[in-house]
């Protein structure tokens, strides 16, 4: 089976914020964050919150959490994005019985299914994870009709993934 596909900034920034902040230990240091940021603010509004000492600190720190580090990971995604140029190219995969292949513009690629780390498939998205940090980005729409072909290959490859078998 081939699929093609090609990135786009918008889609690759969404899919970058959701894998950023879309985990546990992100959720509760947003919500820190977050707590970190209003309640000082609060105080500085005139509400009875009781301070020994003014938290200037602790607004601070809360409006980086809350503000600068997403500023933060934008301009990483970005300069990442641009700065490769392969996530730009069009890439056609071609996944087979015993290999994927992955072509683009400038490069060949070709793997074996064992050394495949895991595929997670999600909303919009499967990556393809050649280890905890590489990983290929495809576009669930590139698949079409496709999709149940490659879910079921996925599992009978025996993969790490989060697809589940139909019953």
């Amino acid at each position: 089976m081939k699929i093609e596909t090609r990135l786009e900034f918008k889609k690759y920034l969404k899919l970058v914020y959701r894998q950023s902040f879309l985990n546990g230990k992100m959720i509760f240091f947003a919500l820190l964050g977050i707590a970190m940021f209003v309640v000082p603010l609060l105080h500085f509004l005139g509400f009875n919150i009781p301070y020994d000492n003014p938290p200037y600190f602790q607004l601070f720190l809360g409006f980086f959490i809350v503000f600068i580090i997403p500023i933060l990971v934008f301009y990483s995604a970005k300069r990442n994005f641009n700065s490769n140029g392969r996530l730009q190219e069009k890439i056609t995969y071609d996944f087979t019985e015993e290999t994927i292949k992955i072509t683009g513009e400038t490069f060949n690629s070709e793997m074996d299914w064992s050394k495949i780390y895991r595929i997670k498939e999600l909303k919009n998205w499967v990556l393809i994870y050649q280890s905890k940090l590489i990983m290929n980005i495809i576009y669930k729409e590139s698949f079409g009709k496709d999709i149940e072909e490659f879910r079921e290959l996925v599992i009978k490859k025996n993969v790490k993934t989060n697809i589940k078998k139909n019953n």
